[in-house]
């Protein structure tokens, strides 16, 4: 991810510096968008003037490097997850507190137009009551990253994106988590997710071949069917008082329930993130992501 933070950064910013202990890897970036490159991240800290940072780097790392950067009272940044642990979590959220310094972390799927319209659509009440969410995020090789799990790599994707949707975390939960590799923690999950009114289910892994990203949502009130990889929306709209009554013939009919496809103005959601982070910052605005660290406890469950 870093390599991406770096290109858009050039982008809309000023790149100033670029860190990675594979020097290799690191300066092909820096020089690539004309930025200076250390091999440590303190010694870039110590030598440059640094309005916001992104921390791209093995959950494993993230709280060193953000508590580290945010200890400088420097706006950062961290990947999702936020970390490999609640504990850890918490202290990186800690720090921001203490600093008073803005914390964010890349739960990216917030920033692809498809869910932003969804979000206002659901908000508008044009579903009804929400009854259930169901996503499928498979598919592409695990990581070579040892003790690599999917349930945070990807499954915390849909977790926060439900949370997101409903305005409200999970009265329970459960995740059942499968193994294939030795080396990883899991490479399949199930997440069967409780709320006040609604239940939410997630299948992720890096087993299938080929790619899914895609997301359903049933109201009392209709239906809808996001594609996160190409940014569309689909509504259908619910018959259910015409089900009560209807003969077989009917019933078939309406499985050719008409389909409304939402336009969406199709953006690079990494880029979006980046934009409302430097906005933020720009405006000296402080948050802490909560939100953040209750997903994470769900998929580390």
């Amino acid at each position: 991810m870093g390599k991406h933070h770096a290109r858009i950064y050039s982008q809309i910013a000023q790149l100033v510096s670029v860190a990675d202990p594979v020097e290799a890897a690191g300066k092909l970036i820096a020089d690539t968008y004309h930025a200076h490159y250390y091999r440590d991240f303190r010694e870039m800290l110590h030598h440059e003037t640094i309005d916001a940072v992104s921390v791209a780097v093995p959950t494993k790392f993230h709280e060193e490097i953000s508590v580290y950067c945010l200890q400088k009272y420097i706006p950062t940044l961290v990947e999702k997850p936020m970390s490999n642990s609640v504990q850890s979590a918490t202290r990186i959220i800690e720090t921001a507190k203490k600093e008073n310094v803005l914390l964010m972390v890349g739960h990216v799927e917030r920033f692809n137009p498809a869910v932003i319209r969804l979000k206002k659509l659901i908000d508008e009440g044009i579903f009804g009551q929400i009854v259930s969410l169901n996503s499928v995020r498979v598919g592409i090789n695990p990581p070579p990253t040892p003790s690599s799990n999917v349930a945070i790599d990807l499954g915390i994707h849909d977790v926060d994106i439900f949370n997101f949707l409903l305005g409200e975390i999970p009265i329970e939960s459960n995740v059942i988590k499968g193994k294939i590799f030795e080396k990883n923690i899991s490479d399949s999950a199930s997440f069967l997710l409780r709320y006040k009114h609604a239940t939410g289910t997630i299948q992720t892994n890096w087993m299938t071949p080929i790619k899914i990203r895609k997301l359903y949502i049933t109201g009392t009130d209709g239906f809808a069917e996001l594609d996160y990889i190409t940014q569309t929306l689909v509504l259908y709209k619910h018959y259910m008082h015409k089900m009560a009554t209807s003969n077989f013939k009917e019933l078939v009919s309406l499985a050719k329930i008409p389909k409304k496809q939402i336009y969406i103005s199709k953006k690079e959601p990494l880029r979006e993130e980046l934009v409302y982070f430097l906005a933020l910052v720009r405006k000296k605005k402080v948050l802490y992501p909560e939100f953040a660290l209750e997903a994470l406890k769900i998929a580390l469950a």
